[in-house]
């Protein structure tokens, strides 16, 4: 629960329960000489709350003490419960500018994601009764994201101090358009959130066209081969373990979705909406809250197809159908 995982830079790993499949969120603390800064802050929910007030009950945390609370990226098992963190203890909440808009337009307007969502879905041939359950389960995420906090947003590049020490706001869009790294070059240390993963590969999503980015996954491959350039030693990611095979598990990531991508290229055939492609590629027991990831997964690979010129796209009674070129 209270793992001091990177002495040197102060750093405690606080592991946080999720109610899904993938059980649990890795926030961070960072101990300095002048207070206490957290990385993420998990879901707006009674066992998170539970999870940080024993945190800070066994370490003496004053809520004074917290300075600052920087997360990764929008997504309520990182962003939600920052709320609640801020109004205990006063500090400021940080995130990269382009995912602060993301909350605006996603958590705070709540029916235009479920309605723009239900366009998507729709258009991409799932069928109605999936479809309610599927956007259902959207609703009940949006209440893990409250109360909403006031953000401080970051730019690319700038550089922050966490704990007593220095690092670098790192722009990795796929996993959000938005998704930040937190890098300190003198340890070699990336604080990787959902971007780089020791074991599961990050979903990468395609979002509802009004100001998402239209090819998430070409961003995602982008921007792992660019931690590339980073003299990067350790990751502490927001699932799984610490891990130091970096170039190593950047090449898997790419091996595996140039191999999804040619599995779903093939699974199109002669013209498949991107619900009967999800279908074959995903496990079957999915729950609605799966089976979002895996529907707005695949068309993002999808899209990335056609935008290779892969893959062709045409409406068919409103429903896209894809095919291979």
């Amino acid at each position: 629960m209270t793992d001091m995982i990177f002495e040197a830079l102060g750093i405690y790993k606080v592991k946080l329960p999720l109610p899904f499949r993938l059980n649990h969120v890795n926030c961070y603390a960072v101990k300095g000489t002048q207070g206490w800064w957290l990385i993420d802050a998990g879901l707006s929910r009674e066992a998170t709350i539970e999870g940080w007030t024993k945190f800070f009950e066994a370490h003496a945390i004053n809520p004074s003490d917290i300075k600052g609370i920087y997360l990764t990226h929008f997504h309520p098992d990182h962003y939600g419960c920052s709320g609640w963190l801020q109004n205990y203890s006063g500090a400021p909440v940080y995130i990269g500018e382009i995912d602060a808009e993301r909350i605006k337009r996603y958590w705070k307007s709540e029916n235009y994601i479920l309605k723009a969502l239900n366009v998507l879905f729709s258009e991409n041939g799932m069928p109605h009764d999936v479809l309610k359950e599927t956007i259902d389960s959207v609703n009940n995420l949006i209440r893990y994201t409250f109360p909403h906090a006031e953000l401080t947003t970051l730019k690319p590049g700038q550089v922050v101090t966490i704990g007593d020490f220095e690092y670098e706001v790192v722009l990795t869009p796929g996993h959000t358009d938005g998704h930040i790294c937190y890098y300190n070059v003198a340890h070699g240390l990336l604080l990787s959130g959902d971007h780089l993963l020791p074991e599961i590969s990050s979903n990468v999503s395609l979002w509802p066209r009004s100001g998402a980015d239209p090819n998430p996954l070409d961003n995602f491959l982008k921007a792992i081969d660019s931690i590339r350039t980073l003299n990067c030693k350790i990751a502490l990611p927001s699932h799984g373990k610490p891990f130091s095979n970096i170039e190593e598990r950047i090449r898997q990531l790419e091996i595996h979705h140039q191999e999804r991508l040619e599995l779903m290229k093939n699974c199109t055939g002669s013209g498949s909406t991107a619900y009967e492609v999800c279908l074959q590629v995903f496990r079957q027991d999915l729950s609605f809250h799966e089976l979002r990831f895996a529907m707005a997964e695949t068309l993002a690979h999808l899209v990335y197809l056609v935008d290779k010129g892969e893959l062709e796209m045409e409406s068919q009674d409103g429903v896209r159908i894809f095919r291979m070129v």
